[in-house]
């Protein structure tokens, strides 16, 4: 029972969401990056933090949310404990630069920083979050 309970929780839920979403995000970023001299390449941007937010306020004021597990050896429990967020891949509007390819180097490298600094900050959350549980467990 005590891992049902686990599995609810909303902290967790948006750390691995988090994780996720940022993941995702520097994989967009690094192929932008690595097809900034391609032509007709049209840069992708990943939105995933309204989704995440969206959850959390759903979660915080107990509404039914879709939550699914994405593998069979994950925790079998009827609170299914992996969110299924959807991860937006969209081609952004802008300008084309050169040879009909739209991605703007300083913006991506910048953006790269900004994802690699957020994801530091969800995982020390998360690893203050389990040392936090960790120390409940011991007692």
């Amino acid at each position: 029972m005590f891992i049902d309970a686990f599995s609810q929780n909303t902290t967790i839920s948006s750390i691995q969401l988090g994780i996720r979403g940022l993941m995702r995000r520097h994989e967009i970023l690094a192929g932008n990056i690595s097809n900034a001299g391609t032509p007709n390449y049209i840069a992708k941007e990943v939105d995933f933090e309204e989704q995440l937010a969206k959850i959390q306020r759903k979660l915080r004021y107990g509404e039914d949310i879709e939550l699914t597990n994405t593998d069979e050896e994950h925790f079998s429990s009827n609170a299914n404990t992996v969110l299924e967020a959807k991860i937006e891949i969209t081609e952004p509007e802008r300008d084309f630069i050169t040879n009909g390819n739209n991605v703007d180097l300083d913006r991506e490298m910048l953006n790269l920083g900004k994802t690699g600094m957020k994801y530091k900050a969800v995982a020390t959350l998360g690893k203050k979050f389990f040392e936090h549980m960790q120390t409940i467990i011991r007692g």
